[in-house]
């Protein structure tokens, strides 16, 4: 009952930010002595097993929850976190996990836990995202006979959570099970050897939740607070929440390792790109991520009261071919509308030169970018394009995910750029901005009219499994991540060697097999790699910036005797 209540001033709670004038200020204890983040509040949730990259993973689930392993900076080989250590079989298929004791989970005013993180946590968040129905028990059918049917709805609808990354990357066809060996040791079986598992278990969608928790939920038909008021044993707790304006963090006193620094942080999510460089110079926040790039230029060189951080990134901005349609199925069409394409002006124009034209699918910052590989066969090259294009009398519909991403700060303006290259070589092309639901509603139906679709992709870790797999391989056809709908069995075979053998040199050859097979076929066009970019007081110190933009709140420190 308790929950239930807790539930309910919540939502009242969210509820009333949209019928606010505006957002309650911030106190002012916080901005003496805490530290304000503005970033946005697109794709946000708490909890990024069920949400598309976006806020969630950079600056509060972060830091809210662990997970059993991390990556250190560009590293192959996964650091344990909530794990200890870890072995795998000599066929590769058993990985046995030893956990770490004595770590505690947020007590709250939603949740007093009642022992420690163990093997039950583990096999219960690594079951859910698989899609198993026995990670939680079953209950009576007695407390199930609802005088209101629409309870028992509602229950199950929260059962029926969907999982992006892990549905993308096809985890339930890697593991075969998750069990507890004891109440710290945890195996997992796979259906066959595997080298890229322990990456996806140390991606920020990964995180370990507490089963006690989501079985009291369980039992109270509220398991859909699980994903609302958080419970973790990361470095800091959701202490207030106003939708879509702010999250209020406080220190966690019971963090199991070193202990943060700073006590209360706000995460300001309510502003957009300009309008947070503006909140930074008012000094209303002491970090502002994802500036307007055009804005960077008002920065002054040498400014002793601020400093700008850029990190590489693990994206992928693209134009995909829709290879459902016969004329895209030209191969010698797809190289010269390749070559029309003036992606260095692209960079310049959206991007301010904060991102590099991608000249190969793997992103440089991953291990596997260490094999040479040839550079993008099908530069800028208009006269040959039109050479190929302008007798053809092409009419193409290019489609545009409308959303602002960290691959692609303005979607549309770029499709605007890319029309105007090809009506150049004689291509003429007619855009539509959809929206991410609209385009899943055209999948689904199998109705979606577009012969190419400006897109991206963004991965959850270093290696290039999580990175080509899911926009590529024949298994996520027809799905919204492989929005050109290609399917090679040779790819399929290069991705599928990589995963058999544990020899980062034999794993990278293979991807880089596959990606020059990409190439040559051309079913997406590369166009940019972004750099992640955050302007930062230099109070803060101790900024350590991960390819995938999270922060880890823990190591920041405020310089003492400034404001």
């Amino acid at each position: 009952m308790l929950n239930k209540k807790i539930f309910v001033s919540f939502f009242l709670l969210s509820v009333a930010v949209n019928q606010a004038i505006a957002a309650p200020r911030v106190p002012e204890e916080l901005t003496d002595n805490g530290l304000i983040y503005c970033t946005n509040a697109t794709g946000f949730s708490f909890n990024p097993q069920t949400a598309d990259a976006g806020t969630s993973m950079n600056v509060v689930t972060e830091q809210i929850y662990n997970k059993l392993f991390d990556i250190s900076n560009t590293s192959a080989i996964p650091t344990p976190v909530l794990a200890q250590s870890y072995s795998v079989s000599p066929d590769g298929t058993v990985i046995t996990i030893h956990l770490r004791k004595g770590i505690k989970f947020h007590r709250t005013d939603w949740f007093k836990p009642t022992r420690d993180f163990n093997a039950d946590d583990v096999v219960f968040s690594l079951n859910r995202v698989l899609g198993y129905e026995t990670y939680l028990p079953t209950l009576e059918q007695s407390s199930m006979d609802y005088k209101n049917p629409q309870y028992r709805i509602f229950h199950e609808q929260a059962k029926k959570v969907r999982f992006p990354y892990f549905e993308s990357i096809k985890l339930n066809q890697k593991i075969e099970s998750v069990k507890a060996l004891n109440s710290h040791t945890v195996q997992i079986t796979l259906f066959k050897p595997d080298a890229s598992i322990l990456s996806h278990l140390a991606s920020q969608y990964a995180i370990i939740f507490s089963q006690e928790y989501a079985v009291q939920l369980n039992a109270d038909d509220n398991l859909v607070q699980l994903d609302i008021l958080p419970v973790g044993t990361g470095p800091y707790k959701v202490k207030n929440y106003f939708r879509n304006q702010y999250v209020r963090l406080e220190k966690n006193e019971d963090y199991w390792k070193k202990d943060a620094k700073i006590k209360d942080i706000i995460i300001d999510l309510s502003t957009d790109r300009t309008g947070r460089l503006v909140k930074f110079f008012n000094g209303e926040c002491q970090i502002a991520s994802y500036p307007e790039v055009s804005q960077l230029g008002l920065l002054k060189e040498n400014d002793e009261r601020y400093y700008v951080k850029t990190s590489d990134g693990m994206n992928l901005a693209y134009l995909a071919f829709n290879f459902q349609k016969v004329a895209i199925q030209d191969e010698q069409l797809r190289r010269a509308i390749a070559q029309a394409i003036n992606r260095q002006r692209i960079i310049k124009t959206i991007y301010h030169n904060t991102a590099t034209v991608a000249n190969n699918i793997i992103p440089n910052i991953s291990w596997a970018s260490s094999v040479n590989t040839p550079d993008f066969a099908y530069d800028f090259n208009p006269v040959e394009a039109k050479k190929v294009l302008q007798n053809k009398q092409l009419n193409l519909n290019m489609w545009v995910i409308n959303e602002e991403q960290v691959y692609n700060p303005a979607p549309l303006k770029t499709a605007e750029l890319i029309k105007e290259d090809l009506n150049n070589v004689g291509v003429n092309v007619t855009i539509r901005s959809v929206t991410r639901t609209f385009l899943i509603d055209q999948l689904n139906k199998k109705s979606e009219d577009y012969d190419m679709i400006l897109t991206g992709w963004l991965a959850g870790n270093l290696d290039p499994d999580s990175f080509m797999r899911p926009i590529l391989s024949c298994s996520s056809s027809n799905e919204i991540t492989n929005l050109s709908n290609w399917c090679s069995e040779k790819f399929d075979q290069f991705m599928d060697e990589a995963l058999d053998s544990a020899n980062l040199r034999v794993r990278a050859n293979a991807y880089n097999q596959a990606q020059e097979l990409i190439l040559s076929e051309l079913p997406i066009i590369p166009i940019a790699n972004v750099k992640r970019v955050l302007v930062a007081s230099s109070r803060v110190q101790h900024i350590e910036m991960s390819p995938f933009g999270s922060l880890n709140f823990s190591t920041l420190s405020l310089r003492k005797g400034q404001k």
